[in-house]
């Protein structure tokens, strides 16, 4: 859990005040900017329609106007307009508050506590650069003259709306055409040079990219951050890029993710090239991401998760790609992502190679790719089939190097589920034998386990800490806090007996609870009354769930007043409760002295005689 009160999950870089946050949600009406993405009909004071976060027939998706905040019933997304452009549109916080400021023409601070403003206006000129280029590039291709561009697109039968979709262009074979024409729009050389469009010769500044099909590559935002050309002339280097500048950096940017992101389905496929990810977008396959010609990145990886969660990679056929697509598995992985790799067929039914996702598709048809999708590999029998192209399973060393290969990477699998359904899996698949494989596999957990267990060696004392922290972890303990915050924001004549009851007396479940509840009362005791929405724009995306859901409930409340008692009662209940939980857990644990024992078992004591005051049953 986020334990930044003022800001939501922000990048250091943008550090947004209060007030600006504020004059943001005040401006841009959540339904007025929910209904860009979703038709929502009015029933009494609410709106209704059909939720864009899940599957749904009936709607369950609800706005509340007069608190400005949405939840959906069905799948607990809720929060304020922040949090909604921000999930709709797949972006990070900073790009959402960055969006409905451009929308409410609300200027963001460029100077002291924010960006340099010279940064801005660079990055904004080059923006504005990369726009025209890429319109420039995109009237060239639609021009007569260059009929030899339009062919090679046919060549590879790119489809005119394909084209448009996409905004391929073409760079004229001319030394300087597009440096000619931005100074004409008022650019310097310099910009050029920096933004990545020209390059310094002995003659001046030229164009970067001459006689080549051009890809604009947009960012999340559908801002033209770069371009990718494939030369036209094989004399020349097949594909350059642009260099890295300061809207471009190439380990954060992957290729029509601007589209990916508004698919349907619930994983992304993940190809090398420009031409496989647009070949793959024109089958229907939207879903389709290019990592630019390099394996995936840390940052890469962090955008797939949090957009889609899951990725199917299908890169080339050749040694490299099967390495990129190693390295790939493991990053994903290593983030949390649930990840396969689809592996090429050699070639077709009538002997034609297919070297990449450009191939399999133009030869063998868009459901023999659906199907490859579904029988893709997960990471540990993508590796099991590298093993076994190394290694000659009809040979005692080659099946012993296989298994034991096979088991390094099942031993690195944390679940012991997952564990058995690969070695279930790949011992059938591979012909092999499961007890053996499950014998290695244990062998190299167990020596694992020893080790960790050395590690983890520490001082007496040091033992109970850890569990001591970790007391108040129950979600419903959350609940009951959310709940008695939406009593707050809808009765601030409550404020004073919240504060006694819990804040006096320390009576939180944890420590981001007891200062969320502090900020609260400060900015109610400054005459400020925070509503759901700004409560909302405090919390990660969880806790928000909890908090929305709760808030979006109120209107069942018949008497305020006492449920707020029923609230205070059963959260301070259930925190006892659960403190005894662990203390008695703690008490289990060996090497304790009897003076810490003795504490436990006073602490113990306290607690049960304050549960006598609350008359509930644990």
């Amino acid at each position: 859990m986020s334990n930044n009160i003022l800001g939501g999950e922000m990048p250091d870089r943008y550090i947004y005040p209060e007030p600006l946050i504020e004059e943001i949600i005040s401006k841009n009406d959540i339904v007025d900017t929910v209904s860009r993405y979703v038709k929502i009909d009015r029933k009494g004071k609410d709106y209704f329609g059909i939720c864009p976060f899940h599957k749904e027939k009936t709607p369950s998706f609800s706005v509340v106007p007069a608190k400005q905040i949405y939840y959906c019933f069905g799948c607990n997304k809720g929060g304020n307009v922040i949090n909604f452009v921000k999930d709709i549109e797949n972006l990070d916080y900073s790009e959402a508050v960055r969006l409905l400021a451009e929308r409410a023409n609300i200027l963001i601070p460029e100077k002291n506590s924010y960006v340099d403003e010279a940064v801005l206006k660079k990055e904004k000129r080059t923006y504005e650069m990369n726009s025209l280029s890429a319109r420039f590039f995109f009237e060239n291709m639609k021009s007569q003259k260059n009929q030899h561009a339009r062919e090679y697109l046919a060549k590879r039968k790119m489809k005119s709306e394909t084209i448009t979709s996409f905004g391929i262009g073409y760079a004229l074979k001319e030394w300087s055409a597009l440096t000619e024409y931005l100074r004409s729009k008022g650019f310097s050389d310099d910009e050029i040079v920096e933004s990545g469009l020209g390059s310094v010769s002995k003659h001046g500044v030229i164009d970067k990219f001459r006689n080549r099909i051009m890809f604009p590559i947009i960012d999340i935002r559908n801002r033209v951050i770069g371009f990718g050309g494939r030369a036209l002339d094989e004399a020349d280097v097949k594909y350059m890029n642009s260099p890295e500048t300061c809207v471009y950096k190439k380990n954060k940017s992957l290729f029509a993710m601007n589209f990916a992101k508004n698919s349907k389905e619930n994983f992304v496929i993940v190809v090398e090239g420009y031409i496989d990810c647009i070949s793959l977008h024109q089958a229907g396959f939207t879903n389709t991401i290019a990592s630019l010609g390099t394996a995936l990145t840390d940052n890469q990886a962090k955008m797939i998760k949090r957009v889609f969660g899951q990725a199917v990679i299908a890169y080339d056929n050749d040694a490299a790609g099967q390495n990129a697509s190693l390295r790939g598995l493991d990053i994903l992985a290593n983030m949390g992502c649930t990840v396969k790799v689809l592996i090429l067929p050699g070639q077709d039914k009538f002997g034609k190679p297919i070297k990449d996702p450009d191939d399999f598709i133009k030869l063998m048809g868009k459901e023999e790719f659906r199907n490859a999708l579904k029988n893709s590999f997960m990471l540990v029998e993508y590796k099991a089939h590298l093993l076994k192209q190394t290694c000659d399973l009809l040979t005692s060393e080659g099946q012993i190097a296989f298994l034991k290969g096979v088991a390094s990477a099942i031993g690195q699998v944390q679940s012991p589920v997952e564990r058995d359904v690969y070695i279930k899996n790949i011992s059938a698949r591979f012909n092999t034998s499961y007890d053996a494989l499950l014998k290695e596999v244990q062998n190299r957990t167990r020596d694992r386990s020893d080790t960790d267990a050395l590690q983890m060696q520490v001082p007496k004392t040091e033992k109970i800490a850890p569990v001591l922290r970790d007391r108040f972890t129950e979600g419903k303990l959350d609940k009951l806090f959310y709940a008695i915050l939406v009593l707050l924001c809808n009765n601030p004549s409550f404020k004073d007996e919240i504060e006694k009851e819990l804040l006096t007396t320390n009576m939180t479940h944890n420590d981001f609870s007891r200062d969320l509840l502090l900020e609260i009362i400060k900015r109610y005791n400054s005459m400020e009354s925070p509503d759901e929405a700004k409560i909302a724009a405090m919390l990660d995306d969880e806790q928000r769930a909890l908090f929305i859901k709760e808030a979006a409930e109120y209107h069942t409340i018949s008497d305020a007043t006492k449920a707020l008692s029923d609230y205070i009662t059963k959260y301070r209940h259930d925190i006892i409760v659960n403190n005894n939980v662990v203390l008695s857990q703690a008490l289990e644990l060996e090497g304790l002295s009897e003076s810490e024992k003795d504490n436990i078992k006073e602490e113990l004591r306290r607690n049960t005689a304050l549960l006598a005051k609350y008359k509930i049953n644990a």
